[in-house]
């Protein structure tokens, strides 16, 4: 398909499969000239007796018919927005048609043989970005809107959608701007404005940046999380209650739970929301030695997904001696677990305590793991303990960030900390006198990498390759 393609396009934007209702999208520039080949209008508000005679914002009872054949296809409700007053800023119609296969695919066959196109992934919110209606960090937003999974990322998705991020690059780039004016004074009239004032004013200007800066790439820890969950290993030793408590997380029997130490031989995933943040939890095979290659391999993989999860829960059942649990915890710690990421779970509390509980706490304390809790999965006792301290874990991520606004994607992660590089190297040419030029090249480097984020600066390969990535129909 030609770049200069000025055809309005349509796609389905509900999911594929059998459904009540779908929705299919056109936009475009010519789009009701399309609708009118395709609909016959039977009821509406007004007057109108053709889709292109609809006001915007108005919807319509039409009769979808094949133009080749004059056969009926659906009858739908047909929805008019007008140029600029729509989500791609051009015109557009929206028809909402019943769910089935057969009728998407007919409704979007005569549309596109009677002058519209099939839209590319994400071309909908693509046209938004070039519009106007969307900067590029609300428009990638999209997407994590759609993919949110859990009550917090849904938030933090909304918030980016809505302004949240961009509010706060913009706030940051206007700075900037303030301190390259006050570096083009100093530079063009030295005698009357290179002051020591001035250039503490653009030192203090930058600092200013990067504090937004910082605090949103502090965020990203927390933002990670939400978007691509946070991963919670349980290890210990056989029978020490993981499954149990995995299908206590999870609200229901998702792990085999059997009296038999080593029943789970295999490393096993389940994605769970807690308190509204969304977790991956992990359950293990028992660690301990064994001659079962099978169950050698679990344990392998056990080991691994402790030291590659965000949070690894350290079983430890009231009939587990102390040796055991001390010598696994310094086996964990020195093939790779991060201590801070360890905390011990007291299991199958309804059972008792561990008689040498004290003494386990005492020496982890000593190799730096500093928390611990009891459970019960068969009583559901602190089951909610549990909760609340994987949701403080979660909100102690990246430190206890001022900024309310959180970084929720990757390439704005990692473009925010090249961007506090050069902010960095442009405050250190001021620190050292390396001259006014310098700084004002980096710090043109910094408000460059801001624009990446909003689209102001972004090249069309990198536009192009975001949206790539979004679905068909949105």
């Amino acid at each position: 398909m030609s770049d200069f393609d000025t055809r309005p396009f349509c796609a389905c934007s509900t999911p594929g499969g059998v459904s009540g209702i779908a929705v299919i999208r056109m936009s475009g520039k010519g789009s009701d000239e399309v609708a009118d080949k395709v609909f016959k209008v039977l009821r509406t508000a007004g007057d109108a007796k053709a889709v292109s005679e609809m006001p915007g914002y108005t919807a319509a009872f039409a009769r979808c018919i094949d133009p080749s054949t004059g056969d009926n296809i659906d009858d739908c409700i047909v929805t008019v927005f007008k140029a600029p007053n729509s989500y791609t800023g051009d015109d557009m119609v929206e028809v909402s048609c019943h769910g089935g296969i057969a009728v998407k695919q007919e409704i979007l066959r005569v549309l596109i043989e009677n002058g519209a196109r099939a839209a590319l992934p994400g071309e909908f919110t693509k046209a938004a970005f070039l519009n106007g209606k969307l900067d590029l960090s609300q428009a990638e937003a999209v997407m994590n809107v759609i993919a949110s999974d859990s009550e917090r990322a849904l938030k933090a998705s909304n918030a980016q959608l809505c302004g949240a991020l961009a509010k706060k690059l913009d706030e940051a780039e206007k700075k900037l701007y303030d301190a390259l004016s006050l570096i083009e004074m100093m530079v063009e009239f030295p005698e009357h404005d290179d002051t020591p004032e001035n250039t503490d004013k653009v030192r203090e200007l930058c600092e200013d940046v990067r504090d937004i800066y910082k605090s949103l790439e502090d965020s990203y820890a927390k933002g990670r999380v939400l978007s691509e969950r946070m991963k919670i290993a349980l290890c210990g030793l056989p029978n020490s209650g993981k499954s149990s408590l995995l299908n206590s997380l999870t609200g229901y029997d998702r792990a085999i739970v059997t009296e038999v130490a080593g029943t789970t031989r295999d490393t096993l995933e389940v994605e769970v929301s807690v308190n509204g943040i969304p977790v991956t939890l992990v359950d293990t095979a028992g660690i301990r030695k064994t001659d079962d290659k099978i169950e050698a391999m679990g344990v392998e993989r056990a080991k691994a997904a402790s030291y590659e999860s965000d949070l690894a829960l350290y079983l430890v059942a009231p009939d587990v001696p102390y040796d055991t649990v001390m010598t696994q915890l310094q086996g964990l710690i020195s093939e790779g677990v991060s201590k801070e990421s360890l905390a011990v779970v007291f299991s199958k509390s309804d059972l008792g305590e561990n008689p040498s509980a004290d003494k386990i706490r005492s020496s982890c304390e000593e190799l730096g793991i500093r928390d611990f809790i009891s459970v019960s999965s068969a009583g559901a006792i602190k089951l909610d303990e549990l909760k609340n301290y994987i949701t403080e874990r979660y909100e102690n991520l990246g430190g206890m960030t001022a900024s309310e606004t959180i970084l929720i994607n990757r390439r704005h992660a990692q473009t925010i900390s090249e961007a506090i590089s050069h902010l960095d190297m442009g405050i250190e040419a001021i620190d050292n006198d390396l001259g006014l030029d310098a700084a004002s090249s980096v710090l043109r480097l910094a408000l460059d990498k801001t624009g990446e984020i909003t689209g102001k600066s972004v090249s069309a390969e990198l536009v192009d390759n975001i949206f790539s990535r979004f679905c068909i129909g949105k």
